[in-house]
């Protein structure tokens, strides 16, 4: 480890030729040697291509302040045969296409300016145009950060063309070559592991390593195996009036648990949660008092080897990150805190108040003080009810056990050690099945994680980094949820990993759907610019004024259904591809920003009949916040519109539906500047309140009832119309007590819908009261129903509906003969689930 920092150190006091020389021979790479003088990039592109670049190529070359041909790698160099290079034999083999190697270049970005991920892919493809068929490794150095950049090279399969084509581009960057992060030196001490004595097994070993896919996969067995270490000994109290264990629930606990400190990491990983609060030396010296997680796993309900999940994971969770910073009109102090003292001493003041700050006297002496001032010194508020504890105290239902309800107390077991302290030896062999897993090694989730570099920022096709993305939040969800299927209660273990579908496959449906889209609403004869737009390239696509405020349009208005969306892949990769659309044809926000303007005046004006000045002058507020430059990144507001406006997602597992919420939520706050200003939130807008875009419900079993009928009454027309306007208030809701108000005032005229429709006599009194009894705001509970216009507002159809769903037999489901009642055509007994779903797709579609 010690070797790979003083290699990195080098690239702070050493000329950018020079340590990118010292690092290929750090990798035991030999390669011939060319010059230490720069070479223009735009003198190798012209030299190559014989053309102008394009302007987006352009514009990141501007920033480039010079460049180095450092060498070639082939199978002589490796061997020790090979011979310098001069540039002008440089740039005949950047034409000829005929080197069997690898040519590696460098460039020195200004410290003043920013690169960011996306123009690091535009470089790389750049540089791999001016060679036609090597692969190029790219050396990025910017100040005191480093970054490696190649890209895939892959043969035509159309036997009419020559050459390659240029693949998915794979970035390992923000390497600190002064504090560098213990999962980037893994993975350069992993490239230079050995030897290689020919370039294709040296090619080879680097995409291998730089494969995300590889390094997500490595995660998740360790991830596995913590959670397969974890359900044997985590408990949480769930339901108090009942001795024994719910385990399915329990599990599910350990699984909301796990997504829920993942998407703090990612949060940590963006300077939004303090570090200390992860640092096992600063917890014993300065928070929790005799915390000792290395001793090994403790006796069962030992209530004080609890203390570190206690103590500080749910007070962050939901006494941090649920509350916020600063009260209106009150002192921070006042806002954020600890429960009374006299809940201790068996008094009700804060009784059922979720969001206060428990578990006192866990803390040193003063710890529970800094704990409070790093909470208001660092740590935003979220929204969004990620962090709504779900504890139903008058119920007697501790779901998350945040309670110092003594019966509460005494259940709650998450030992210290399954997040510090080393390794274990652990027998888990029954859970997989396998007994070659009777000897596992297993360390602390805390300690896994700081061993491997995470990004706040998606993966895409073609071009992603090396390091563990939001997607792996999916990924782990779906393989961990493999362990149980609820609908047929069948051990489902080793179909882990089937459920998730590969990124690839979702690039290419939501590609295919939205040009068939684009083709309904703005003309077939466009077709090529669609596709234009939808690739990831850096060539300019001419499109005119007129088609481009069509289809900016058509992507507005577009409304997309995933009826089983999981961890939400396809809902994800949709809202993805529209950004990216919407960024080549309104590069500076403008067209977007004023029809979100003219959508919200209308929609107000609508619902509005006295033109509601207040209620204008906040709308517009709240857009100016979201396209605000200073704060946001322009990618900030064609995501938040986009969501509010055009994604919907079901399924029938709630957690399901909460991951796919922290897929979106992570979405925005990458495009979000935290600053150090505690009185607005860290620079941190609140997320949106998503219940209005996904739900846990059955999408498989509709309402029976005619809504043409029932909206020739005029109340339920009004009724609706309210319901609307509710759902975009809460949908930006940022306050807790707003929101609050919010969900009252949408459960009443939920109700007066329902009966609005009873009493119109269309409908019968069940299904209004099925209707009625519908809580959009309930995490633990799945609709054994779905309606689209009740739980979205969306009328008449979708304009995609895209899916992976289920495949599954249907005489294995407890619910086959609900199914069989609906007279779906495609039903048989010995069919296969997914056989509704298509059936229920084609049905929904506009």
């Amino acid at each position: 480890m010690q070797e790979t920092i003083s290699v990195l150190k080098q690239f702070t006091d050493k000329p950018l030729y020079d340590a990118s020389c010292d690092l290929l021979r750090y990798f035991r790479i030999s390669f011939n040697e060319v010059t230490a003088d720069p070479i223009p990039f735009e003198q190798l592109y012209a030299g190559a291509l014989h053309t102008e670049m394009p302007k987006g190529l352009k514009d990141v070359v501007s920033k480039v302040k010079a460049t180095y041909y450092i060498g070639q790698i082939d199978d002589d160099s490796l061997l020790g045969q090979g011979s310098a290079k001069t540039s002008e034999e440089v740039e005949t083999l950047t034409r000829s296409g005929k080197y069997n190697g690898m040519m590696v270049f460098a460039v020195d970005i200004p410290s003043g300016e920013n690169i960011t991920r996306s123009e690091m892919a535009i470089l790389t493809r750049g540089f791999n145009r001016t060679v036609s068929a090597q692969p190029v490794i790219l050396i990025i150095r910017q100040g005191c950060m480093l970054a490696l950049s190649t890209c895939e090279r892959m043969e035509y399969t159309q036997q009419w063309r020559d050459g390659e084509k240029l693949g998915r581009v794979s970035i390992l960057r923000d390497i600190n070559c002064e504090k560098t992060h213990r999962g980037h030196i893994d993975i350069l001490e992993e490239l230079g592991k050995e030897k290689y004595n020919t370039f294709d097994d040296l090619y080879k070993h680097w995409m291998e390593v730089f494969s995300s896919e590889l390094l997500t996969k490595k995660f998740y067995g360790e991830l596995s195996d913590w959670y397969a270490w974890a359900i044997k000994v985590v408990r949480f109290p769930n339901d108090i009036t009942e001795d024994s264990v719910d385990k399915p629930m329990n599990d599910m606990a350990v699984i909301r648990m796990i997504t829920r400190l993942i998407f703090v990491w990612f949060l940590y990983c963006k300077r939004l949660i303090p570090k200390e609060f992860f640092d096992i030396d600063y917890i014993k010296e300065h928070f929790i008092k005799d915390f000792a997680p290395e001793g090994g796993m403790p006796q069962m309900y030992d209530v004080n080897q609890s203390r570190y999940y206690r103590a500080i994971l749910q007070n962050l969770f939901f006494a941090m990150l649920n509350r916020p910073v600063v009260a209106e009109g009150k002192d921070v102090a006042d806002n954020r805190r600890f429960m009374p003292e006299q809940v201790y001493h068996g008094m009700n003041a804060g009784y059922n108040v979720n969001n206060l700050m428990r578990y006192k006297e866990d803390f040193k002496y003063g710890g529970a003080d800094k704990f409070l001032k790093l909470a208001n010194s660092r740590v935003p508020f979220l929204n969004g009810g990620l962090f709504d504890c779900l504890d139903d105290k008058p119920q007697k239902k501790y779901y998350d056990g945040f309670s110092e309800n003594k019966a509460s107390l005494s259940r709650l077991h998450v030992p210290d050690n399954l997040f510090f302290g080393g390794t274990d030896d652990a027998d888990l062999s029954t859970w997989y099945n396998d007994k070659k897993k009777k000897h596992v090694k297993v360390e602390g989730l805390i300690d896994i994680f700081h061993r491997y570099y995470f990004t706040v920022e998606e993966n895409t096709p073609l071009d992603q980094e090396v390091s563990l993305d939001p997607e792996l939040l999916g990924k782990a969800f779906e393989n961990l949820l493999a362990a149980y299927v609820p609908e047929t209660g069948t051990n489902a273990r080793k179909q882990t990993g089937s459920f998730y579908t590969p990124r690839e496959e979702v690039h290419y449906m939501v590609v295919e759907s939205l040009v068939a889209h684009l083709k309904r609403m703005c003309g077939d004869e466009n077709e090529k610019i669609y596709r234009a737009l939808l690739s990831y390239t850096d060539e300019e696509v001419v499109v005119s004024d007129g088609l481009r405020r069509k289809i900016m349009l058509a992507l507005y208005n577009c409304r997309i259904l995933d009826p089983a969306c999981g961890s939400g892949a396809f809902p994800m990769g949709m809202l993805q591809m529209m950004v990216h659309v919407l960024r080549r044809i309104d590069p500076d926000n403008k067209m977007w920003h004023d029809l979100m303007v003219d959508q919200a005046m209308a929609q107000a004006k609508h619902v509005f009949e006295n033109d509601d000045d207040q209620e204008r002058k906040g709308r517009l507020e709240d857009i100016e916040n979201a396209f605000n430059k200073s704060i946001n990144d322009p990618d900030y507001a064609r995501k938040l519109y986009l969501i509010e406006h055009c994604i919907y997602g079901v399924d029938i597992q709630p957690i399901a539906i909460q991951i796919s919420k922290l897929r979106f939520f992570i979405s925005l706050i990458v495009d979000q500047r935290p600053t150090d200003d505690a009185a607005n939130n860290f620079g941190i807008r609140p997320l949106p309140n998503l219940e209005a875009n996904f739900v846990a419900a059955n999408t498989l079993i509709p309402v029976d009832y005619d809504s043409s009928l029932v909206d020739a009454v005029p109340e339920v027309r009004k009724y609706k119309d309210e319901l609307k306007e509710l759902n975009h208030q809460v949908f930006l809701a940022g306050r807790n007590h707003k929101k609050a108000q919010l969900k009252d005032k949408i459960k009443e005229t939920r109700k007066a819908l329902a009966k609005a429709i009873k009493d119109s006599g269309f409908v019968q009194p069940g299904i209004a009261s099925q209707l009625a009894s519908w809580d959009m705001f309930d995490q633990n509970a799945s609709a054994s129903f779905f309606d689209a216009e009740w739980m979205f507002g969306v009328k008449g159809g979708f304009d995609i509906v895209i899916a992976n769903p289920p495949y599954v037999q249907i005489k294995k489901l407890s619910l086959k003969n609900n199914y069989k009642k609906i007279n779906y055509a495609t039903f048989d007994n010995t069919g296969d689930l997914y056989c509704l779903f298509y059936e229920f797709a084609t049905n929904n579609l506009v």
